[in-house]
């Protein structure tokens, strides 16, 4: 160290003595004899003993002006050190010195590139590190919000799904493994066969390689979008992966739901071996004709069980996923097709060497010979109701506990699931009844030759006992005898328009409640320009056509004046408060604040089971409860599944919903079509009629201190005909 700083204070002074020696003089000849210590010239110019009166002239001359930046503290010495410590920093560092002009043209532009460059790879640097920064959050973010994949046992269960009615008696029993559609068989039966390979070979030929993802056919995937005009030559999805969203019910529409996709792959292979979830695969893989994996699609395709399947059949069946309708074996075009594309399996699994040149030969001069499994319906037929429950068991599995449609389909049918329902059996066999009178509906046909089709109908009841509020003890969706099960049902699945059954939940209820009206209130009937659209044009009517001049809110109602209530609706209320109500009792039109809404004219209409959930809100002192068909589901080892809580809102207060009764007690009592049925010993009965144009929808919507139900009369078009 004391050697350095003697060097250094050596340098300095030789530096200072140099310096000393100089004349400093206005420029001579070139800047290299000025800096070239070794030229004569420069020697001649510079080292002199005496100067000519000219230069002693200019000598003389003032001191140039002194900058304003320069420092007056800093004396010439000082700089002059400071100088020399900066070339011997230069000198020890390895890096000499060197006078800016004498750098070329090239020179100068290789410098200013060099620092263009490394200023452009600092600013792609920050930018990488910020990008990825964000990325690798974003990453990491989608990977902890990635909820563990439940992976349940999908075997077949010895024992039926049993359903129970509110006391605890059995309803039904759902088939079990005997259900052809989803009938699951283990690996082992599986594996004589070349089912496996078949599905390999196509759908991920790296399976036995990979952890759960393919980085291999992800890149493949993503080359084929830019090179085939955005569509790709095959999909990214190994079958781990496939079997994710089987199980799971994601199918990937964003970034987020792929990398919590490829997660739950990764943590599928960590948990389950290549046999178990190839044998997932092969029992939940969908094929075609609502079939639910290959035992099934054997049975029905071709007549055999899944482990008499020959390696032509195998290839055959291995390619109905990729696209189940056309490659559909019930129709001749879907065999063309399946044809095909069974030559192309057969040719990768001998690319990949599974099988024999001989065996490929063989396979492809197969002539396939294709049966329907001809199966037939049961006699158990299900009631709506149970139609109904297992719908919504199915939808509460996916909502609440992750799974798919078909294995929560699957866990239904095949699981021996436990299901206590709501049903009142009692009150089911009278409702079932009542819709099998032929006198109730029309009766004779030929003397109406405007209908174009039989009118149809359904209806939903619901309990208002404190101890069971809330719950669906009955309901049928649709006329006649029902002779099949699972079909479409009215009751929860027919959206119709209400029309002026809507006006006490939508209407006057929410102006009662928020102290707007009265059932006293006074309203002028009389021709009203309620249309926005044509603020000229008389609107609405009342369906007599006729005014009554100053009514109140109750004689509105009872007469279901349409000009009272779209007044009451826009110009005293206002849509978005009704709207805000009918929301709270369980039916969400808040996209359709139109004037029409009050004579229940919504682009999507409403149900029976949601109208009498509405309903029974007035029925008990203004509390809604959600309308359900089932208490709980139990698996087969009693472990509870899915647990109905039922779901309260205090939407009017006790006074308003007392109000609105003693309004709809006398509305029933001025329909003629109702009031005979009306009268009930010691007990109060209330409810609102409506109807659309030409009576192709009717509505009835009433309540008892026991009951409120929900009724619909009309046709499954909207091109039925007044009866």
């Amino acid at each position: 160290m004391n050697s350095d700083r003697d060097r250094f204070k050596a340098f300095s002074n030789s530096e200072q003595e140099n310096t000393s020696n100089v004349v400093r003089r206005p420029k001579v000849g070139s800047d290299m004899e000025r800096f070239d210590s070794r030229s004569p010239k420069a020697n001649e110019q510079t080292r002199v003993t005496q100067v000519s009166p000219r230069e002693r002239q200019v000598s003389k001359r003032p001191p140039a002006q002194r900058s304003k930046y320069q420092d007056d503290s800093v004396s010439e010495p000082s700089r002059r050190y400071q100088r020399a410590k900066r070339e011997w920093r230069k000198r020890i560092s390895g890096y000499p010195s060197k006078n800016r002009s004498f750098q070329s043209v090239p020179d100068v532009l290789w410098s200013a590139t060099k620092k263009g460059l490394k200023v452009i790879l600092v600013l792609f640097l920050i930018v990488a590190v910020f990008i990825g920064g964000i990325g690798g959050g974003m990453l990491s973010g989608y990977i902890s919000t990635t909820s563990p994949l439940e992976i349940i046992d999908l075997k077949s269960s010895d024992g039926a799904t049993v359903i129970y009615d509110n006391k605890g008696l059995v309803v039904q029993e759902l088939t079990g493994a005997s259900d052809v559609n989803r009938e699951y068989v283990s690996i082992t039966r599986m594996k004589p066969t070349y089912i496996d390979d078949a599905f390999i070979a196509i759908e991920d030929e790296r399976f036995e390689d990979h952890r759960g993802i393919d980085p291999k056919r992800i890149v493949n995937a993503v080359a084929g979008i830019f090179l085939n005009a955005g569509n790709p030559t095959h999909g990214a999805s190994t079958i781990t992966q496939q079997v994710v969203k089987m199980m799971s019910g994601a199918d990937e529409r964003s970034a987020q739901r792929k990398v919590q996709e490829w997660e739950r792959a990764l943590e599928l292979e960590r948990r389950l071996s290549k046999d178990n979830i190839l044998e997932l695969f092969l029992n939940m893989v969908p094929m075609a004709n609502n079939l639910t994996g290959v035992q099934s699609a054997a049975k029905t395709y071709f007549g055999k069980d899944v482990s008499e399947l020959d390696l032509a059949e195998c290839a055959f069946l291995a390619g109905i996923p990729n696209l189940p309708s056309i490659y559909n074996p019930q129709t001749e075009y879907g065999r063309r097709n399946g044809m095909r594309r069974m030559r192309i399996i057969l040719g990768k699994m001998y690319e990949l060497e599974m099988i024999e040149y001989d065996e490929y030969q063989e396979a492809l001069n197969r002539e396939l010979i294709f049966e329907v499994d001809e199966r037939e319906e049961g006699d158990d037929v299900t009631s709506y109701f149970v139609d109904a429950v297992v719908a919504q068991v199915i939808d509460q599995l996916m909502l609440q506990r992750g799974y798919s449609y078909n294995l929560a389909r699957t866990a239904v049918f095949q699981h021996g699931l436990t299901i206590e329902t709501t049903l009142d059996q009692e009150v089911q066999r009278k409702a079932e009844a009542s819709f099998q009178k032929q006198e109730l509906f029309a009766t004779n046909y030929e003397a109406l030759p405007d209908i174009p089709e039989p009118p149809q109908a359904a209806i939903t009841i619901v309990s208002n006992e404190p101890a069971t509020r809330g719950e669906i003890v009955a309901l049928v969706g649709g006329f006649g005898e029902k002779t099949r099960s699972f079909i479409f049902n009215r009751a929860t699945q027919a959206y119709r328009q209400p029309g002026s059954s809507i006006k006490p939940i939508l209407v006057y209820g929410p102006a009662l409640e928020t102290g707007l009206i009265t059932a006293a209130s006074i309203f002028n009937d009389e021709p009203k320009f309620l249309d926005p659209q044509n603020p000229e044009e008389e609107w609405p009517h009342n369906v007599t056509r006729q005014h009554y001049g100053l009514v109140t809110a109750r004689q509105a109602l009872q007469q279901s004046y349409n000009t009272i209530a779209v007044e009451v609706y826009t110009e005293v209320l206002n849509p978005s408060t009704g709207l805000s109500y009918l929301r709270r009792l369980g039916i969400d039109r808040t996209d359709e604040p139109h004037p029409a809404g009050a004579l229940g004219a919504f682009g999507r209409g409403v149900t029976t089971a949601e109208m009498a959930g509405a309903f029974a809100a007035f029925a008990n002192e203004g509390l809604y409860t959600e309308p359900i068909l089932f208490r709980r589901v139990l698996d087969s080892s009693g472990n509870v599944l899915l647990e109905n809580k039922p779901k309260y809102d205090q939407v009017f207060t006790p006074g308003t919903a007392t109000v609105m009764t003693s309004m709809l007690e006398g509305t029933l009592m001025n329909t003629s079509w109702i009031t005979p049925y009306a009268e009930l010993p010691n007990q109060t009965a209330a409810g609102k009629t409506g109807t659309t144009s030409d009576q192709i929808d009717v509505w009835f919507c009433g309540y008892t201190p026991y009951y409120t139900a929900a009724v619909w009369y009309g046709f499954d078009n909207a091109n039925g005909r007044r009866t």
